[in-house]
């Protein structure tokens, strides 16, 4: 997903689907309470911009991973629906924005090394591998994986310049799969994989 408000309007189309008929929901492991929900819709009316940006997990030379959660996903809706001067409750909420899943994507971009000589990487599909004291990893596959072609400006510097195409993916999985520790294994087309651990450090600053 990209940056700023642009993206935050593309977000609020594409998860808005019509205001959900308010009803009594359950909330089971890992979704989202009530109070919760107020609070994302809250923080999302006055939280900086950059603080409503994806979480990044690593930005390599030639690929970027990042992550969202539901409460980062209504916060972003929030604002979307405020810029748009539609102020929102729970709801207006659809089931599938209070859904308790994490939504990682790994998208392509151009080589922003001195020399630039690195190909566009097309990205197959994503895992996350749980860390065991013993034995080997236990492997968490995902609930859905969505591959599309996405656009790849020149830089972030330059996003109207000549674009690439590049195979972007976005995986869903269950929010228990993000625990310090765990690694996000990404496959290109090709075979290579890079695999990334999830940091303690990052794990506690999110929302």
């Amino acid at each position: 997903m990209g940056h700023g408000r642009g993206a935050t309007l593309v977000l609020a189309g594409m998860l808005s689907l019509g205001k959900a008929e308010a009803r009594a929901l359950d909330f089971g492991p890992g979704e989202m309470t009530p109070e919760r929900v107020r609070q994302a819709i809250s923080w999302g009316l006055s939280a900086p911009e950059r603080d409503l940006e994806q979480y990044e997990i690593r930005a390599d030379r030639t690929w970027v991973l990042n992550f969202d959660t539901p409460f980062l996903r209504i916060a972003q809706f929030s604002r979307a629906m405020k810029i748009e001067n539609q102020p929102i409750s729970e709801a207006d909420l659809s089931p599938k924005l209070l859904a308790g899943e994490l939504h990682v994507y790994a998208h392509a971009k151009v080589d922003s090394s001195a020399t630039g000589s690195l190909p566009l990487p097309n990205i197959e599909y994503i895992v996350i591998r749980r860390a065991t004291p013993d034995g080997p990893a236990d492997t968490i596959l995902p609930l859905s994986v969505l591959s599309f072609i996405r656009r790849v400006p020149p830089s972030e510097a330059d996003l109207w310049g000549p674009t690439k195409i590049a195979k972007s993916v976005k995986a869903t999985f269950p929010l228990q799969a993000l625990a310090p520790g765990n690694e996000v294994r990404i496959l290109f087309e090709g075979g290579l994989i890079h695999s990334v651990r999830l940091d303690a450090d990052l794990l506690a600053r999110i929302r």
